[in-house]
Protein backbone atom coordinates (compact mmCIF):
# COMPACT_ATOMS: atom_id res chain seq x y z
CA UNK A 1 0.00 0.00 0.00
CA UNK A 2 1.28 3.40 -0.98
CA UNK A 3 0.41 6.71 0.54
CA UNK A 4 0.82 9.52 -1.29
CA UNK A 5 0.82 12.75 0.37
CA UNK A 6 -1.13 15.85 -1.14
CA UNK A 7 1.73 18.69 -1.63
CA UNK A 8 0.55 20.28 0.98
CA UNK A 9 0.82 18.09 3.81
CA UNK A 10 4.31 16.87 2.39
CA UNK A 11 4.78 20.72 3.04
CA UNK A 12 3.89 20.64 6.91
CA UNK A 13 5.85 16.92 7.28
CA UNK A 14 8.74 18.23 6.31
CA UNK A 15 8.35 21.01 8.45
CA UNK A 16 7.52 18.68 11.16
CA UNK A 17 10.41 16.73 10.72
CA UNK A 18 13.11 19.90 10.66
CA UNK A 19 11.55 21.56 13.64
CA UNK A 20 11.60 17.66 15.07
CA UNK A 21 15.12 17.59 14.20
CA UNK A 22 16.09 21.04 15.43
CA UNK A 23 14.29 20.74 18.71
CA UNK A 24 14.94 17.48 19.80
CA UNK A 25 18.71 16.16 18.33
CA UNK A 26 19.14 13.38 20.82
CA UNK A 27 16.09 11.59 19.84
CA UNK A 28 16.47 12.03 15.75
CA UNK A 29 19.97 10.27 16.79
CA UNK A 30 18.57 7.39 18.27
CA UNK A 31 16.34 6.84 15.25
CA UNK A 32 18.78 7.07 12.51
CA UNK A 33 20.83 4.52 14.91
CA UNK A 34 17.92 1.92 14.44
CA UNK A 35 17.97 2.02 10.28
CA UNK A 36 21.70 1.10 10.48
CA UNK A 37 22.69 -2.22 11.43
CA UNK A 38 24.15 -3.62 14.39
CA UNK A 39 27.34 -5.54 13.45
CA UNK A 40 28.29 -6.73 17.01
CA UNK A 41 24.81 -8.15 17.69
CA UNK A 42 24.80 -9.69 14.21
CA UNK A 43 28.52 -11.81 15.10
CA UNK A 44 27.57 -12.29 18.45
CA UNK A 45 24.60 -14.62 17.24
CA UNK A 46 26.25 -15.72 14.27
CA UNK A 47 28.74 -17.52 16.68
CA UNK A 48 26.12 -18.85 18.75
CA UNK A 49 24.65 -20.48 16.33
CA UNK A 50 28.05 -22.46 14.73
CA UNK A 51 28.51 -23.23 18.63
CA UNK A 52 24.99 -24.75 18.30
CA UNK A 53 25.21 -26.36 15.18
CA UNK A 54 28.32 -29.45 16.64
CA UNK A 55 25.28 -29.81 19.84
CA UNK A 56 22.37 -30.64 17.73
CA UNK A 57 24.61 -33.01 15.43
CA UNK A 58 25.65 -35.09 18.72
CA UNK A 59 22.45 -35.06 20.68
CA UNK A 60 19.71 -34.71 17.62
CA UNK A 61 21.04 -37.17 14.86
CA UNK A 62 19.83 -37.18 11.98
CA UNK A 63 17.36 -34.94 12.41
CA UNK A 64 20.30 -32.59 14.55
CA UNK A 65 22.45 -32.67 11.74
CA UNK A 66 19.15 -31.46 9.21
CA UNK A 67 18.99 -28.51 11.62
CA UNK A 68 22.38 -28.04 11.97
CA UNK A 69 22.85 -27.37 8.86
CA UNK A 70 20.10 -24.56 8.46
CA UNK A 71 21.58 -23.12 11.64
CA UNK A 72 25.22 -23.36 10.11
CA UNK A 73 23.52 -21.61 7.07
CA UNK A 74 21.69 -18.52 8.83
CA UNK A 75 24.33 -18.07 10.77
CA UNK A 76 27.30 -17.05 7.56
CA UNK A 77 24.12 -15.04 6.26
CA UNK A 78 24.36 -12.67 9.47
CA UNK A 79 28.12 -12.98 9.64
CA UNK A 80 27.95 -11.72 5.82
CA UNK A 81 26.11 -8.85 6.82
CA UNK A 82 27.18 -7.92 9.75
CA UNK A 83 28.59 -4.71 7.82
CA UNK A 84 25.28 -3.90 6.52
CA UNK A 85 26.13 -4.88 2.57
CA UNK A 86 23.75 -5.75 0.38
CA UNK A 87 24.40 -9.60 -0.80
CA UNK A 88 26.35 -10.28 -3.91
CA UNK A 89 25.14 -12.59 -6.29
CA UNK A 90 26.34 -15.77 -5.97
CA UNK A 91 29.50 -17.13 -7.91
CA UNK A 92 27.94 -19.76 -9.91
CA UNK A 93 25.01 -17.04 -11.09
CA UNK A 94 25.98 -16.52 -15.20
CA UNK A 95 26.57 -12.37 -16.14
CA UNK A 96 28.27 -13.20 -19.18
CA UNK A 97 26.50 -13.10 -22.20
CA UNK A 98 23.54 -10.46 -20.52
CA UNK A 99 23.78 -7.07 -21.21
CA UNK A 100 24.64 -4.71 -18.22
CA UNK A 101 21.61 -2.43 -19.02
CA UNK A 102 18.38 -3.79 -21.14
CA UNK A 103 18.57 -1.19 -24.22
Amino acid sequence: MVIVLDPQEKAEFDGLVTLLRASDPKFCRRVDRMSRPRPLLYTTAALALWILAPICIVFGGWTGALFAVVLTGYAFRLYAKRNGHKPEPAWWVATRGRPAHPA
